[in-house]
């Protein structure tokens, strides 16, 4: 009849020669394999951020330029957003939201109805 070898001192009698190996992981292995797959997700994540989001350079000209250059957009007659202005003028934020709320308050641009009602 076979008998199961269930402690180091059969198994090292039995087989002196052979080193024990535990079937069982170390935590040593256990810690590595646990931040290898985070270290796999953060990669994943990091892959779909980079596919997302991309890096505008902005433009360093005078407000007044840019200006001009919000007016030429908006005398196209299409509905804009804050983001369409900032990405295809290459603006920042800020001087875009402040200059269209100028040109809002002289009347030169309108607000669309539609998409100034929230709920």
């Amino acid at each position: 009849m076979a008998k199961l070898l269930n402690n180091k001192q059969e198994l090292a009698a039995r087989f002196p020669r052979t080193a024990f190996i535990s079937p069982l992981l170390s935590m040593d292995a256990i810690t590595y394999f646990s931040f290898r797959e985070e270290l796999e997700r953060i990669r994943q994540k990091l892959l779909e951020l980079e596919d997302k989001e991309k890096v505008i350079v902005l433009k360093e000209i005078t407000r007044e330029e840019a200006k001009k250059e919000i007016q030429q957009l908006f005398a196209g007659g299409r509905t804009l957003y804050y983001s369409d202005i900032v990405k295809e003028l290459r603006l920042d934020l800020e001087t875009v939201v402040e200059i269209c709320n100028e040109l809002h308050e002289s009347k030169e641009i309108g607000i669309d109805d539609r998409v100034s009602q929230v709920g």
